[in-house]
């Protein structure tokens, strides 16, 4: 009996794993969760097939990322939600591989089709419900329920799907991080290589140059790698990134060729020459890779540049053999370095080990050995030279010893002109710091002078013309209300004409000083839309919120006085108010001009007085 009921509790265990096995759970503590456990068919043609066929017959992976290999036919995965909470809730679905041509995603509830959504590097950063560089889609779970979902996925060159379902305020927060992480780095990098530049330019050593072009070469595959790419390089082609590192990376291989012939200076033989043979053919592929497919281009990208690496490597260690020189050393650790690159991606794309965001983390890591390797081999030979040419010079000076004076002092000449040069080179260096500090401060200083209004400080037209540009896509994106108020004094003139225009100003920065103490958030702003007009921008703003600030302004500036010459000069104010959510962003001056036929309006029907668009009737 109690073999029976121990029995019976294990098989409830089995079955409810069994059931939640490829079910994401959304508790109150869910921030983020890798959807490692699912389903993949490749049979169905639809969604419609898909959702009618028997999940049964679909392959199931557990506890890693999807990846297939070289795999090139279109994949479905399926997969589901479960909100526990009561109240609905909101995800981002995270696809871990910027590299895909085409994905789509289906959410089902009760059979009922939620959203679709395609993404992929076959589509622009505009025709992305998210613009950006990373594959994201937005999920919305209902309260206490199940949804379900489909994707399929295409791509030429393998399938590596791996999965992350995140809170966007989460994913917010990790993909910050991130990219200050790994900007910082692919920075670094590409100063190492304008260092390098910098070292040609001052020595002309073509090493230098050798080295720059390969940190350069590997610095944009890691941002490729990032998706930077297609962010910041080709926005409106993302196709191309899946073509450029395969290419850079070739071309990388090859660039260590002359690198190699510069450090190492092998000796001619039977194996130099294969080398020679084998990045040949490396650089005629290079040269026509643009006329193949991608797949075609990646499985060269395999097959080729391991071989190339190999050789190198094999040539470098014997010549380190003959000359076991600490420049040598370092080309070799960095080929090494280079090449488990290398054969990590072969690994990854032949589907032997799972696709993960550690991936990248594991390439900047090989990748900084390469490179640092590198910059210590041509800087080790650049100082082995200058020895060497040190030692000739005092071999010559001990052949020639009635030259010996004039040797030393022409040593003497030189030392205090390379010191003279770095002091010259580190007073430029602290002068150009000094005058680029000097212009970032001058060039903040002229922004806030071409933002802001002279008279009153609040910001100018030409701000407001941006800004509301800037809110229009807030709100068209976040599908929330912008409001805008247009204000103006009324009987300006008249107070111009009365008591002159420097006490016109006077009413004018009042009027400015009352309207922005009655702004309290961060995003509202006040500006001076033109002479005794003003304009106020309520981002995230219903019209009544909108009308009851413009009241209280128009109430404050009726109530408010300018003291002339013991006289009080009283005022007041129109408005015209205008709430709208933004549909149309290439249209900004619809929301101006609705506010302005209010404040006309309200100037038309005696003044003093709040009109909100559309007009009474």
């Amino acid at each position: 009996m109690v073999c029976a009921k121990a029995f019976l509790s294990l098989l409830i265990l089995l079955c409810t794993f069994c059931s939640f096995a490829n079910t994401v759970i959304i508790k109150h503590d869910f921030e983020s969760q890798d959807i490692d456990s699912l389903h993949y068919s490749f049979k169905p043609t639809s969604i419609s097939n898909a959702t009618q066929s028997n999940y049964e017959n679909w392959q199931k992976i557990t506890n890693k990322p999807l990846n297939l290999g070289l795999e090139q036919r279109p994949v479905w995965l399926f997969f589901k939600i479960k909100n526990t909470l009561n109240h609905n809730t909101e995800q981002l679905l995270s696809i871990n591989n910027p590299l895909l041509n085409d994905v789509q995603v289906y959410q089902l509830h009760n059979s009922q089709l939620l959203s679709h959504n395609q993404i992929g590097d076959a589509y622009t950063l505009d025709e992305r419900a998210i613009k950006s560089e990373s594959l994201l889609v937005k999920l919305a779970t209902p309260a206490n329920s199940e949804t379900t979902i489909f994707i399929k996925v295409k791509n030429n060159i393998g399938l590596r799907v791996p999965l992350t379902l995140w809170l966007p305020e989460t994913y917010l927060a990790y993909k910050g991080k991130i990219n200050l992480i790994y900007g910082l780095l692919i920075g670094f990098v590409f100063s190492l290589a304008m260092s390098c530049l910098v070292l040609y330019g001052f020595s002309r050593k073509i090493y230098f140059a050798h080295a720059s072009a390969i940190t350069f070469i590997l610095g944009f595959s890691l941002a490729y790698l990032c998706g930077y790419g297609l962010r910041y390089i080709h926005p409106n082609t993302p196709a191309l990134q899946q073509f450029m590192i395969p290419i850079l990376l070739m071309l990388t291989a090859l660039m260590f060729f002359p690198l190699q012939k510069q450090i190492c200076h092998p000796k001619d033989s039977s194996l130099l020459k294969i080398q020679r043979v084998v990045v040949s053919i490396l650089g005629i592929s290079l040269l026509f890779a643009w006329l193949f497919p991608k797949n075609i281009v990646a499985i060269s990208y395999l097959s080729i540049t391991p071989v190339v690496l190999t050789f190198y490597i094999v040539t470098t260690l014997l010549c380190i053999r003959l000359s076991p020189s600490k420049p040598n050393k370092a080309l070799l650790i960095a080929l090494i370095f280079f090449l488990v690159v290398i054969l990590y991606f072969i690994i990854v794309a032949m589907g032997l080990y799972t696709f993960s965001t550690s991936t990248v983390a594991f390439v900047f890591i090989c990748f900084f050995g390469s490179i640092f390797c590198l910059c210590y081999s041509v800087m080790k030979l650049f100082i082995l030279q200058r020895d060497e040419e040190v030692v000739a010079q005092q071999t010559l000076i001990a052949k020639n010893s009635a030259q010996d004076a004039l040797l030393k002092e022409r040593l003497e000449l030189q030392e205090k002109t390379r010191q003279e040069l770095e002091s010259q080179v580190d007073e430029r260096t602290f002068e150009l710091q000094v005058t680029l500090r000097e212009l970032e401060e001058k060039n903040r200083e002229l922004e806030q002078l071409n933002t802001e209004d002279a008279l009153t400080g609040a910001k100018n037209r030409r701000f407001f013309d941006k800004k509301l540009v800037m809110e229009l896509r807030r709100s068209r994106r976040e599908q929330t209300p912008l409001s805008i108020i247009m204000l103006d004094i009324d009987h300006f003139k008249s107070i111009n004409d009365t008591y002159g225009h420097i006490i016109g100003d006077q009413v004018i920065r009042a009027v400015s000083g009352t309207i922005k103490s009655y702004l309290k958030r961060p995003l509202d702003e006040v500006a001076r839309y033109g002479g005794e007009e003003f304009v106020v921008l309520l981002p995230n703003t219903p019209n009544d919120g909108a009308q009851d600030i413009a009241e209280q302004i128009r109430a404050a500036i009726e109530k408010s006085t300018v003291t002339v010459a013991n006289n009080e000069i009283k005022f007041t104010i129109s408005a015209g108010v205008y709430t709208h959510v933004a549909d149309d962003i290439n249209n900004p001056q619809i929301f101006t001009e609705c506010a302005d036929k209010a404040l006309y309006y309200a100037k038309q029907h005696g003044r003093n007085q709040v009109i909100n668009f559309p007009l009474p009737q």
